[in-house]
This record gives C-alpha cells, sequence and structure tokens, in this order.
C-alpha cells in the first residue's frame, strides 16, 4: 500500500472552491482498464467508481486529501493530495495474488461499497474460485447460487430470475445482446471466464440505460488482452480443452485477447452409445460438442480515445441415430439438434473534457436454432408395407444489427447524469411444423429433416426498435442517493402496427455505517417473445417478434431491501419482490404450432399474463481465513392464460417455492483454498402427460398444465 504526495502548484491566490482530479485506473501488470475500480476519499466520505471505459472524475476541495483507490483482487493504493488546479491522476494497480483472511475481509467490504442501488458487481475471481462442474468454472453456475436465481434441474434450462422465464433475462456482453447464453440446455453458458473481466446483475430497480428485456439484466465485460507482453493460459478438464492468448500489438498502445474452448465428450458419447444400441439389438450412435471462441482487439489512438474489435461465436451440436436390427421391422429414430450465436462488434470509447465520457457502439448479433426429430415404424412382412411416422422441425433465426451511442457525464462525487440512444433492426425466420402419416399418406414416404424444409416456407419478419434514455444519478447526503431514469422505446414491423412505451425507472439507497436500505421500481416492455416447450424432452424454442396480434410484453417491478453489516464480520439481509406480466406467451396443450409461410400461426398462440413474488435472506459471516455464507428464498409465480388449463390459474413450471443455498469457503494456503458447496431447492412443475398414445409414435396426451411437482432436490460439491 503506498502512501505518496502529490503537489500540483499554481499561480492563483485563490485556495477556496473545488478542482477537479480524473484519470483512469488501469492494471499495473497488464495494463488493463478496470471497471468499477473505487475512489474514495477519507476526511469528509466521498468517493465514485471508474465507468465501463475505466475512467473517473471527481471534484475535491482546495485542500490536502487523502485518496484511497482500490479494486478487488488488486492492492490498494492511498495518495495524499494538494492540487489547486483540475488535474489528471493515473492509477495503476497491482494484483494481489495472494489468498488470506485480508483479502476475503476486503472482499466483503469492498463488494458493499461497489453496490448502487439494486445493482450486485460480481468478481470474477469468486466465480473461478466456485463450485466447478467437470472442471469447469462457469459464470451462469455461480450465478445459479444467488439468492432469487433458480434454474430447471442442475443448471438446465437457463437462469430464471424472480419468477420470471430465461429469455426475460436481458445479457449483454460489451454492450450488445447475446440472445442465447447456454451450453449443453443450460448446463455451461457461453461466456468463457478466461475472458471475463467483470460482470454486473441487476434483479429489481433496473437504469434507465437497459432496456428489452422483463426481468433482470446481465452486463458481461470482457478483457481488452495484456498491453505490456505476450502470455497465454492452457487447461484440459475432464470434459473440455480451454486456450487463451494475449499480448500487445504495439506496447502499451494496442492489444488483443483470443480465447477458445470446445468439449472433447464427443470421443466418448459416440462410443458408449453405440455400445448402449448394441446391447439392444439395435444399430446407431449419439453425438455432441460445443465450442465457443472470443476474440479481441483493443487499440489506443490517444489519451482519450480508444476503438476496439470484438467478435463471438458459439457452437452446440447433438445428434442421435438408433434403428432396430429385425429386417421384418423397420423401427428408427433420428434425432439433430444445433444452435449457435454470432457476435461482431466496433466500439468507439470518447473522452470530451474532464467530466464527459461516450461510447458508440456497432454491432452485428445472431442466433440460429434447429430442432428436429423423428420416429419410423414400418412393418416390411405384410403387402402393404404400412408407415407409421411422427416428424418434427423447429427452427428460429435472428439476425439483429445495432448502433448505440450514450453519454456519461460526471458532474460531481455526488452526481451523475447518463443519456443515449439505442437503434436496432431485426430480421426474424421461424418454423415450426410437426407432421405423421396421416398428414401426407403416399405423398410423403421420407420425412427427413430436408424433405421437412421443403414443404413450407418460413416467414421472414423484419423490425426496427428505437429506445432514448436519460438517467440521474444524484446523492442527497448522508448516504442517500436516488438514481431516477426514464426510457422511451418505439418499434415497427412488417407484421405490426407501430407500438411505443414510456419505461419509467427508479431506485433509492441508504447507506449507513452498519445498515442499508434499498428501495426500486422498473417498467419493462419486450418486443419479442420466445415460445418454449410446456412438457419435458427436446426443446422447441423459437423466437417471434410482436405483431398485430402478438403485443408486446410487460411487466412492472417493485422491490425492496435493507442489510446490516457488523464489525465483528457478519452480514445480514432480506429482499422482497413483487411482479406483474401482461401479454406474455406459451405454446398451445399439446405443444403443436405449424408456423410457415401462409398460415395464421399467431392466431393459434396462447396469450396470458402472470406474477410473481418472494422473499430472499441471506447471512453471511467471515472469520479468519474462512467464509460461510448462507441464503433462502420463498417465491412464487403463477400463470393465467385463457386458452389453457380452462382458465383457471395454474404455476409457472419453472419456479421454485423453496430454495437454500450454502457455501463454506477456507483458504487453506496462500495459493489454496477448500470449497464446499450445498444446495435445496423444491420441486418444479410440469405437465403430466395421461397415458393414452397414437400408434406407435407415444404422443403424450396433456390435460392439466403444470399441476405435478418434481420431486425436492439437493446437491452438494466440494472442491
Amino acid at each position: 500500500m503506498g502512501n505518496q504526495l502529490v503537489l500540483v502548484r499554481n499561480e492563483s491566490k485563490d485556495i477556496k472552491g473545488e478542482v477537479r482530479i480524473y484519470g483512469h485506473i488501469r492494471d499495473k501488470v497488464s495494463g488493463e482498464y478496470l471497471i468499477g475500480a473505487n475512489i474514495f476519499q477519507h476526511d469528509n466520505v466521498r468517493g465514485t467508481t471508474t465507468n465501463e471505459s475505466g475512467n473517473y472524475s471527481f471534484k475535491i476541495e482546495k485542500q490536502r486529501h487523502r485518496i484511497h483507490f482500490s479494486y478487488l483482487g488488486y492492492k490498494s493504493e492511498i495518495f495524499d493530495i494538494y492540487t489547486l488546479r483540475d488535474s489528471m491522476i493515473n492509477i495503476a494497480l497491482q494484483p494481489d495474488g495472494l489468498l488470506n483472511e485480508i483479502v476475503i475481509m476486503d472482499d466483503l467490504i469492498e463488494e458493499e461499497h461497489e453496490q448502487t442501488a439494486n445493482q450486485q458487481n460480481l468478481h470474477i475471481d469468486k466465480i473461478r474460485s466456485s463450485n466447478h462442474l467437470g472442471g469447469e468454472a462457469d459464470l451462469f453456475r455461480y450465478l445459479g447460487t444467488q439468492p432469487g436465481i433458480s434454474t430447471a434441474a442442475e443448471g438446465i434450462g437457463g437462469l430464471n430470475v424472480r419468477g420470471g422465464s430465461a429469455d426475460q433475462n436481458l445479457v449483454l456482453l460489451d454492450d450488445v445482446p447475446v440472445y442465447n447464453t447456454g451450453h449443453a440446455l443450460g448446463i455451461f453458458s457461453v461466456f468463457n471466464s478466461n475472458a471475463i473481466k467483470s460482470i454486473s446483475l441487476y434483479k429489481g430497480g433496473i437504469p434507465a440505460r437497459y432496456a428489452g428485456r422483463l426481468s433482470s439484466v446481465i452486463d458481461v465485460h470482457t478483457r481488452d488482452g495484456n498491453f505490456k507482453k505476450l502470455s497465454g493460459d492452457l487447461s484440459l478438464s475432464t470434459i473440455a480443452f480451454n486456450g487463451t492468448l494475449e499480448g500487445p500489438i504495439i506496447k502499451d498502445r494496442g492489444s488483443f485477447l483470443i480465447s477458445y474452448r470446445r468439449t472433447f465428450m464427443d470421443i466418448w458419447i459416440k462410443e458408449f452409445t453405440k455400445y448402449q444400441n448394441k446391447e439392444k439389438n439395435k444399430v446407431g450412435s449419439s453425438n455432441y460438442f460445443f465450442s465457443d471462441l472470443n476474440a479481441k482487439v483493443n487499440f489506443r489512438l490517444d489519451s482519450k480515445t480508444r476503438v476496439l474489435l470484438q467478435a463471438l461465436s458459439s457452437k452446440d451440436d447433438y445428434s442421435s441415430f438408433s434403428a432396430a436390427k429385425p429386417e421384418e421391422l423397420r423401427d428408427e429414430n433420428s434425432t439433430a439438434l444445433n444452435w449457435g450465436n454470432s457476435l461482431y462488434s466496433l466500439r468507439l470509447q470518447r473522452q470530451w473534457g474532464k467530466s464527459l465520457f461516450s461510447r458508440t457502439v456497432l454491432y452485428q448479433t445472431g442466433y440460429n436454432f434447429e430442432s428436429f426429430r423423428n420416429k419410423i415404424f414400418e412393418s416390411r412382412i405384410t403387402t402393404n408395407k404400412d408407415l407409421i411416422f411422427d416428424a418434427s422441425l423447429y427452427e428460429s433465426e435472428i439476425k439483429e444489427t445495432g448502433l448505440k451511442h450514450d453519454f456519461d457525464w460526471m458532474l460531481s462525487h455526488n452526481h451523475r447524469i447518463k443519456a443515449g440512444v439505442n437503434y436496432q433492426d431485426r430480421i426474424f425466420n421461424p418454423l415450426a411444423i410437426k407432421v405423421s402419416e396421416n398428414d401426407f399418406t403416399s405423398l410423403l414416404k421420407d420425412p427427413s429433416i430436408n424433405v421437412l424444409k421443403s414443404l413450407k416456407a418460413r416467414p421472414l419478419i423484419k423490425g426496427q426498435e428505437l429506445n432514448i434514455f436519460v438517467e440521474d444519478n444524484i446523492g442527497l447526503g448522508d448516504g442517500v442517493s436516488v438514481n431516477a431514469g426514464i426510457n422511451y422505446s418505439i418499434v415497427k414491423s412488417n407484421s405490426s402496427n407501430k407500438y411505443d412505451a414510456i419505461q419509467p425507472r427508479l431506485a433509492l439507497l441508504a447507506d449507513g455505517e452498519h445498515l442499508h436500505f434499498k428501495v426500486g421500481m422498473a417498467r419493462m416492455q419486450q418486443y419479442m417473445h420466445l415460445l418454449s416447450n410446456n412438457g419435458l424432452g427436446l426443446p422447441s424454442d423459437v423466437w417471434l417478434p410482436s405483431s398485430n396480434i402478438l403485443e408486446p410484453q410487460k411487466s412492472w417491478i417493485f422491490n425492496s431491501s435493507f442489510g446490516y453489516r457488523l464489525n465483528s464480520g457478519w452480514r445480514v439481509g432480506a429482499d422482497v419482490y413483487y411482479k406483474s406480466f401482461d401479454n406474455i406467451s406459451s405454446y398451445k396443450e399439446g405443444g403443436q404450432l405449424d408456423i410457415s409461410l401462409g398460415t395464421d400461426w399467431e392466431t393459434e398462440i396462447p396469450v396470458g399474463k402472470g406474477y410473481a413474488y418472494g422473499l430472499e435472506t441471506y447471512v453471511e459471516k467471515v472469520f479468519g481465513a474462512t467464509l460461510f455464507n448462507i441464503n433462502y428464498t420463498y417465491s412464487v409465480s403463477d400463470r393465467i392464460f385463457a386458452d389453457l388449463n380452462n382458465g383457471n390459474q395454474f404455476p409457472f413450471n419453472l419456479n421454485r417455492n423453496h430454495s437454500v443455498k450454502l457455501s463454506f469457503t477456507y483458504r487453506i494456503s496462500q495459493f489454496s483454498e477448500f470449497l464446499v458447496n450445498w444446495s435445496y431447492q423444491s420441486g418444479n412443475f410440469y405437465s403430466k402427460p395421461i397415458n393414452v398414445t397414437f400408434g406407435q409414435t407415444d404422443r403424450p396426451v396433456v390435460i392439466f398444465p403444470r399441476k405435478t411437482m418434481l420431486h425436492s432436490s439437493h446437491t452438494t460439491d466440494w472442491m
């Protein structure tokens, strides 16, 4: 920890008033710009944080001050500063690789300072040291340990935040939306932990700069790459290979980062499933792998301007085929499931003067999904050779091109204004087909994936969305601050009328020495719908835009929380929330929907409403080199559709009423730790089919949606 004196002289005799100190905070070893680093003035308890570009701007009086610069996982620096004029002070913090009780305590204290009203900043080191599956550290598995966040089963199905569905989460990668965030049906996220720099989570009180989803925001920023020297990292877990390479293009001026991950499970999955089929007197096998690639190039044109280029590509590929061996009987099952993301962006960051910063982002992001299933049964010993089959194909493709421009004006330590505009141009290309032998008889003898694609054309839907926002974060004194803002959005497509919405946002934070209190309110609007299968089985996810019939989804979010921090290392807190949903959509009972050109498929989609409420509590304690945390969540989330369950209310299929999560961390030595995670969750709901089938296809008949609760479950992980 340094203690340095900075003197800046001025010929002026006036020593009254305020001056501004500004600059950036970087990693001393790699040159990375640090997001959310803390700047704290000891003598009059003022503070601020660096923005998404690593810049800060801060007003102090014309006298000597002790300023504390800190960031989680880094050694703090304290400067005695005395200046009579505005001064640029750039700070470089040294990474702290020590794992000891001091780091744990700093972690506890600084995390509290980093949180603004309803914002939770997550440190990447926590994710890398959290519970791993197959040796893979994962952002979404860590988020699943937080109160109010659940998954269907062991991470499958994505994250459900406070009674919302996975499509209602706005997930951003360096300011660009990511439509599908999961590998292996959601067990792993598409974000490689080696490339992540910072994560911010909003479950309520969402600021006005975020729009387009109903439930939450997960804002991820990736590392820029090492500005100083070439370095790399190779790792091999039980399921995947992971490699990262980074270094300077021009030392201290430009950098690059490339990170690649691929599973090698397909090597043994194919052989194992081939053996299984052989034991059942069948032929065939299954195969699955996923991969993702992150690449980033960063140039500092001058002291105030940076240009960044970025790309993300992720892919999942699953296939399966099995057939019975007897020649007199044709009994085949085919499945093909693949999905992926692609993302490209160009970002310009600029500092205008001493307190005004801007970002301009031009991007294209895309998502494609394809799910095919076919079951064929044919008797070859009869003259007619009766053919029975059941085939389905779901496809969803989105291409979004966008332009964002926003300003961040740091007026003073307790007053900050953000404003901006966001334009998005989207193309939707959905398709959903289900056929059987009764639909086509002799016209369709081989229902392969290419045959189904040729049967019907996919509708092409284009739309544009514009968002304009302004938000004001102002301190009222005595630790009280307010973030108030408004977001105006307007959307138009070739299949809808013009929709617009005014979305007010408000968040209040009262932060004392030991007690803090937060209140949040947000109006949210979502101009897209995700249809997902009602029951268990292969996913059939199809993204659709709002239209004249399928109106935009809407929600109100209210939340209130308090936290109490003791000098002895204890922290306790609770959070209550309420959400209402309107114009949410679902597949109809039985899950059959024909989405193709020339059909009135929008009229067949049930539209309804819902609500969610709950209580989240936590207790955390630091003693010595040990960190203990336990949280409990009680939640209710129900849906009401006129066309489902006879119009009666039913529980959301991914809701879990009770959840308990416990973690225990012990720092064994300077470079190692012991971690145990235990979780208990009550069962979620699903649509239980009755025992009725058609022919050989075993197609279930659904009676009552979400009426059956699965058993409670608990898991234990240690490392």
